[in-house]
């Protein structure tokens, strides 16, 4: 079920789909900020439920560790996605995870945090999108502590935005959809679904009749009037 549901999903981009959750309300459109793709050389899209990791700082003496290594809990079919602490400047992934990742059938990896060894994941061919990349490995900065629970990710905050201003944080729950491609990275909520892919359907049914149009001269105004209704 959960790969059917995910090929449904990748026949859409991630614009199309942060449309949709736009207009179900989901006021962050699913969208993870600041995140870029950096395996393979040309952005590979990927789609599938997540498997979620949270790491924290080695100094955390107290938060939980998991029975297991986070890359050999993974899934097959799944994009990790992984946050770390947001002041750590070390890498949260490195060649040898992609590796063992690929081995257990992992699609990618989607980091809130930095990743290193981009040449061995380019060569290999697998899908990392991350927040930046560092020549720091994980120890002796920060370690895994949580798996398969829900995680929130925030947008890195600039100075000069206020609190109010600043946009609505992404949790991600263990088995929600994700998908990656050259826009950007978003997040499906299970329940939401059967109605995301639907509005997809329509959206781009609409956006075809607008395309035709404009590319026959016709104003953009009279165009969204007649096809979107504004």
């Amino acid at each position: 079920m959960a790969e059917s549901i995910s090929q449904q999903l990748a026949e859409y981009g991630a614009c199309e789909i942060s449309d949709s959750l736009i207009q179900m309300g989901h006021p962050h459109g699913g969208y993870i900020p600041d995140l870029e793709s950096f395996s393979p050389s040309k952005p590979k899209k990927i789609c599938g439920p997540a498997f979620t990791v949270k790491m924290v700082s080695q100094r955390d003496k107290d938060a939980p560790k998991p029975a297991q290594h986070f890359v050999d809990a993974s899934e097959e079919n799944s994009i990790m996605v992984i946050s770390a602490p947001p002041e750590c400047k070390n890498a949260i992934w490195g060649g040898l995870m992609t590796a063992r990742a690929q081995a257990r059938g992992v699609k990618g990896v989607v980091l809130d945090g930095r990743c290193r060894d981009l040449a061995e994941h380019r060569e290999a061919g697998f899908a990392v999108y991350a927040r930046g990349h560092s020549t720091l490995g994980q120890s002796p900065f920060t370690r895994p502590s949580v798996l398969q629970e829900p995680v929130t990710i925030y947008a890195r905050l600039d100075s000069t935005v206020s609190t109010e201003e600043a946009f609505p944080a992404v949790t991600v729950h263990p088995g929600d959809f994700v998908l990656a491609d050259e826009d950007g990275v978003v997040v499906v909520p299970q329940k939401d679904t059967e109605e995301v892919i639907q509005r997809c359907k329509r959206n781009r049914e609409v956006d075809a009749r607008c395309m035709a149009d404009l590319k026959q001269g016709r104003s953009v105004a009279e165009t969204f009037k007649e096809h979107r209704g504004k």
